[in-house]
């Protein structure tokens, strides 16, 4: 059997904040102003500044920023079928202030039945692979996150969502067998919804105002990403990262990981890796992981992608001592967490500039070198 690739205390979670100039090129290659061709070498451009100041912080795991994509679950409209220009569900991110900060508007909905492309991540992988030498992650949204675009268009042809969310389990499924052939080592799924929905009673009476069982989505949803670590794909690192939404210094949803522990981490045992949101008070404590096997690596997301302040090497190494005294500490990691612009985000519209994106991302190399040698 090929050996998976080694774990590493430092890593990163997926998404580098998009140059202003880059986007306004999509802009205007979509809009018919650019060509093809110039638009392709900008776009590659701008993946291998994302890879230059992932290599530059000392990572030895790089993505390519997810440049390429709108947003991170973006996979479900450029990789797969059925999907319409009809409006699809909203999401509310909350603030300190526990206002709502922003709304988000998909804009798309399941009209017809799915089905899988070639996943986009695969020219992802094969360009960022060729531009580095370090281990290249991809990035694969939670089959879950179909549901957002489940609208009253949807019905006739999913008139049960949680079958459209079977069907983007099989796609999911499909995307990370094609990446695992091209070659890629690391596959991540990201699943910010199961978190939210174990955590937060608000998020679980969104879900009934819409006609989605929230109990049944808890149980479809940690078996249908559970099954996505069973996958048998030799020499791949599997990881499974949850946050509680990644706004603009928002959040969609709070609470710790109690519930969430005592079922995903037994059902989700194929996977290698939990990247676990941990940067405040919104995600409780670190007791829930003594749930997690010994044999599981736990990527402690102590770094904040939302603030500017910078978090400091005796602090991240506290926090990491305290997380040990219920996990193995050889098997913590550190990392940011969750991606710095989630969406194609410019550090004006983050609110956090290119420089506290550098100095996170370097500040994590720094404290697993001060924390593991």
């Amino acid at each position: 059997m090929t050996p998976k690739p080694e774990s590493f205390h430092a890593d990163v979670v997926g998404s580098l904040l998009r140059p202003q100039g880059y986007l306004d090129a999509r802009t205007a290659f979509r809009s018919g102003g650019l060509s093809a061709a110039d638009f392709q070498q900008i776009e590659d451009e701008a993946v291998n500044a994302a890879l230059r100041i992932q290599e530059q912080a000392g990572l030895q795991v790089v993505t390519d920023g997810e440049m390429r994509r709108d947003i991170f679950f973006g996979f479900f409209v450029s990789g797969m079928t059925g999907l319409s220009n009809v409006p699809g569900g909203k999401v509310v991110f909350r603030n300190h202030h526990d206002d709502a900060a922003m709304e988000v508007q998909l804009p798309f909905s399941v009209t017809e039945k799915v089905s899988a492309k070639k996943c986009p991540g695969i020219e992802e992988f094969a360009y960022a692979s060729q531009q580095t030498d370090r281990l290249v992650k991809v990035t694969l949204p939670s089959p879950m996150m179909m549901l957002g675009f489940w609208t009253e268009q949807s019905r006739d042809v999913y008139p049960n969502p949680f079958d459209l969310a079977e069907a983007a389990a099989g796609a999911v499924a499909e995307w990370m067998k094609q990446l695992a052939a091209a070659g890629c080592r690391y596959i991540q799924i990201d699943a910010p919804e199961l978190n939210e929905a174990y955590a937060d009673a608000s998020v679980r009476a969104d879900l009934q105002l819409r006609g989605i069982d929230p109990a049944e989505y808890i149980r479809l949803g940690t078996e249908f990403v559970g099954s996505l670590g069973d996958l048998d794909l030799p020499g791949v690192r599997k990881a499974l990262h949850v946050c509680k939404g990644n706004g603009t210094q928002s959040w969609i949803a709070e609470g710790g990981y109690e519930d969430f522990s005592k079922t995903v981490f037994a059902r989700a045992s194929g996977f290698d890796a939990f990247h676990l949101e941990y940067d405040d008070a919104r995600s409780g404590s670190f007791e829930p992981l003594a749930n997690l096997p010994d044999d599981k690596f736990a990527v402690l997301g102590l770094v904040s992608t939302k603030w500017t302040t910078l978090e400091s090497v005796d602090e991240l190494a506290a926090r990491v001592r305290e997380a040990s005294a219920f996990h193995p500490l050889d098997q913590i990691g550190l990392a940011t967490q969750c991606g710095f612009a989630s969406a194609s985000e410019t550090a004006e519209a983050r609110m956090i500039t290119a420089q506290v994106q550098t100095a996170k991302l370097a500040r994590v190399v720094e404290a697993a070198h001060a924390i593991w040698g």
